[in-house]
């Protein structure tokens, strides 16, 4: 029985650990939909699917459009979410908390599999079954994972993370093993088929590859169970590693090159050569918030973060550059001697070579370091475990404790300020008052109460119209706050001011073309078609074409807003020329599927039977994924019905 136990209490310990981090975490999954869960989850209805038959699966699985892939296994999850209790938060919440807790199931075995090899020669099986669980208790614990957990469409990188690491565990247990032919074709096949289910959640799966293949250089280094070095012919299998960095590196700046000497920053504020210099901050941002978590440098909104216009603006680039470099050369040298060092390193580097590079994204995002921080957890836990002074070990120890007790107090404590929207708006703009989306955040708090409190609307009014200020005056203003106000002046029944109808038209004009316009557009041209916004026609169109004379416009961009304008003259106007001309304006953009079943409509409202039919047949042969399949038969249904009783 004593035996059993000993064997058990380590999974018990895993148990204990996974309920400690489930409370600290409740208080946050009765919170609401946060940022663009909305946009990419609610207003999907493609994933509001009623059963499980085939198609409706095969829809959802390709309903995304978040990156090249479209993320389709993270889309199925959302869809099968929303099967089983419609779109409740607190369902969706509590799946990624299960995703959470599944990942640090992982970890274990992963850190487990990691100090066997490590601390071969020792075998003290107990030593790293206890090393193996403060890894996966830090890392479950840690706050900088709650955005992956409590806002939502992260699932995509918690689900990705998933696999990647069932792929890594199934290559560490096959590598603590003797290798034999059948074993090696089933990991193999474990290793390829959980890696591709994690490129399909999200595309930072794809670095799992690299981190696989840099535990190996790092970790087993190229040996067998004996300590033997593996060989290849005659050459070490460790220097064919080596090899494959430095040709790694080389694809990597030939890759980046072309975008770095681009200048044109598109749909951001920052060229790649900026985001580049701005990143070599960012990291260092990153490795604050891993080893030094605050409450006040955690947010959803990063974008208060100032862009690096050159080495030397600010300072801080040339310094963080430097930083960069030392530690990679620092870690490099000492890798014959402690290889862990440059593990930790190059593991956190690798995870962030996708969305901290050269690709054009946002600059920052907490949910990037899910599972970066991994390597340097790991690495922490080992050096403490062989630290040698035995006097101070005592001291050591109760450090320890209290700072991890102090990740989960704080991983608590955001946890209860995501509990409500409320409390979450009034947290971030507190902690960032030079955010753009932090003060747009706040304002649309005060918008929803002057709704529901119709009694207090002047007071919520003001509020409401301080925080837009704010938001036009913070560090890189987006459009939503001048939107924002126009609802507010057809809410409060007062004159739009004409300074904010060109600001705004002078931003959608002149500034980088975000991606959150269209959105902004179109829930504009839906407050104008409900008649609860009143600007006049000419100032409305002025408004909602301005984008197509940005210099740095995108063509998927000018076919949206050419679509938008479209459905406003068909509501607003009944003009179906002009909207026809519209669409077509549309399609000669990028002709997808929705521009051709909204030419459809058009057609059909004016009679044009054939027309309709034949962009009904266009969309259903753009249609390769069957993902419209739906749309597609409810509109051939409505042309057909129509051209029956126009006979």
């Amino acid at each position: 029985m004593k035996q059993i136990t000993q064997k058990t209490k380590p999974l018990f310990v895993l148990f204990s650990i996974l309920i400690f981090t489930f409370l600290i975490y409740a208080p946050g999954l009765s919170g609401d939909y946060v940022f663009d869960d909305i946009a990419n989850i609610v207003e999907n209805q493609k994933i509001a699917i009623t059963s499980l038959d085939y198609m409706s699966l095969k829809a959802a699985f390709w309903s995304g459009d978040a990156g090249p892939l479209g993320r389709p296994i993270s889309m199925l999850s959302f869809a099968l979410n929303y099967y089983l209790t419609a779109f409740n938060p607190y369902y969706f919440k509590l799946t990624n908390l299960i995703i959470h807790l599944l990942n640090g199931i992982l970890i274990y075995f992963i850190s487990l599999k990691l100090f066997f090899w490590i601390f071969l020669k020792e075998q003290n099986i107990k030593k790293n079954q206890y090393l193996a669980l403060i890894v996966s208790f830090i890392w479950l614990i840690h706050p900088l994972n709650l955005t992956s957990v409590l806002y939502i469409v992260q699932r995509m990188t918690s689900l990705s993370t998933f696999f990647g690491l069932l792929a890594l565990l199934i290559y560490c247990h096959w590598r603590s093993k003797s290798l034999n032919f059948s074993s090696s074709v089933l990991s193999i096949c474990g290793i390829l088929l959980a890696l591709c289910c994690s490129v399909f959640s999200k595309e930072s799966g794809l670095l799992f590859v690299g981190l696989i293949y840099w535990v190996e250089l790092c970790i087993f280094k190229a040996r067998n169970t004996r300590h033997e070095c593996i060989k290849i012919g005659k050459i070490g299998l460790n220097y064919i590693l080596w090899s494959g960095v430095f040709v790694v590196l080389l694809g990597l700046i030939y890759i980046a090159w072309p975008y770095v000497i681009n200048l044109n920053p598109g749909n951001r504020d920052f060229n790649i050569a900026e985001r580049l210099l701005s990143e070599s901050r960012v990291l260092f941002y990153y490795l604050k918030m891993i080893f030094f978590p605050l409450l006040s440098d955690l947010s959803l909104y990063h974008d208060d973060f100032e862009v690096s216009k050159n080495i030397t603006t600010p300072i801080t680039t040339l310094f963080s550059i430097l930083g960069l470099l030392f530690i990679s050369i620092f870690s490099l040298i000492l890798y014959k001697k402690n290889s862990i060092i440059l593990f930790a390193w190059g593991w956190f580097i690798i995870s962030h070579l996708m969305e901290s590079t050269f690709i054009s994204l946002e600059l920052i995002h907490e949910h990037r370091n899910y599972f970066a921080s991994i390597g340097f957890i790991i690495a922490v836990v080992y050096g403490l475990s062989e630290f040698k002074f035995n006097r101070v070990r005592p001291l050591i120890y109760i450090v320890c404790t209290i700072y991890i007790l102090n990740l989960a107090f704080t991983t608590w404590q955001r946890a209860v300020i995501w509990s409500n929207l409320v409390d979450h708006a009034a947290f971030e703009v507190a902690m960032h008052p030079s955010s753009d989306r932090a003060n747009y955040q706040m304002a649309r708090i005060y918008l929803k109460l002057m709704e529901k409190e119709p009694e207090r609307k002047v007071y919520y009014a003001d509020q409401a119209e301080k925080y837009l200020i704010q938001a036009h005056e913070s560090y890189k203003p987006a459009n939503g706050s001048w939107f924002a106000q126009l609802h507010l002046a057809s809410y409060l029944d007062k004159p739009i001011s004409d300074d904010v109808i060109q600001q705004l038209i002078y931003n959608l004009t002149n500034h980088p073309f975000y991606n959150s316009n269209i959105g902004f557009l179109s829930a504009f041209t839906q407050c104008q078609i409900q008649q609860f916004c009143k600007l006049p026609h000419d100032q409305a169109v002025l408004i909602i074409s301005a984008g197509l004379n940005n210099p740095n416009i995108t063509p998927e961009f000018q076919s949206e807003i050419y679509k938008i304008l479209a459905q406003y003259f068909v509501s607003v106007a009944m003009d179906y020329e002009k909207a026809e001309e519209f669409m077509l304006d549309a399609i000669h953009y990028r002709n997808d599927i929705n521009g051709n079943l909204l030419m459809a409509q058009i057609y059909r409202l004016q009679g044009k039977y054939f027309l309709a039919k034949k962009h009904i047949g266009i969309a259903r042969n753009l249609d390769v994924k069957n993902s419209w399949y739906k749309e597609i038969a409810i509109e051939n249904r409505n042309v057909e019905q129509a051209e029956l009783l126009g006979k």
